[in-house]
């Protein structure tokens, strides 16, 4: 792949991280390496393995081919509605602190609905906390 090819995939991993309000730490946990290293990847001054690739598509829920894909008009498929991407990137945007408190008011909040799916998972978000 040459130069300029490289640069156009990073910078569609670039620009669907920033339209998923996604923080390249988020990113870096997913992938399994530090901020830092993350950086250099998305900026072209490290390499980035397929399995990383694997694990960035994975984190922003997009097909791992969209990166490499030569339309440029295509974007991925979301597989959520849009009031579930919203709470998605709500959620990404925060720090760990925040989501925390994010988490707490959605079951202070849903507590009281007695549906089982819904208590189902609020007890998973329980413990997950």
């Amino acid at each position: 792949m040459g130069s300029s090819s490289v640069q156009k995939v990073l910078e569609r991993l670039k620009s669907l991280r920033e339209e998923l309000a996604l923080r390249q730490d988020y990113i870096a946990r997913s992938v399994g390496v530090d901020r830092t290293t993350y950086l250099r990847k998305e900026c072209g001054s490290v390499p980035i393995t397929t399995e990383e690739w694997v694990k960035i598509a994975g984190a922003m829920n997009a097909d791992p081919s969209y990166f490499f894909k030569a339309c440029d008009g295509v974007k991925p498929q979301p597989e959520l509605a849009g009031r579930e991407r919203l709470l998605i990137r709500l959620y990404r945007s925060l720090r760990p602190p925040e989501q925390d408190d994010l988490v707490c008011a959605v079951y202070v909040k849903c507590r009281h609905i007695r549906r089982k799916a819904v208590q189902e998972t609020l007890k998973l978000l329980r413990s997950d906390a």
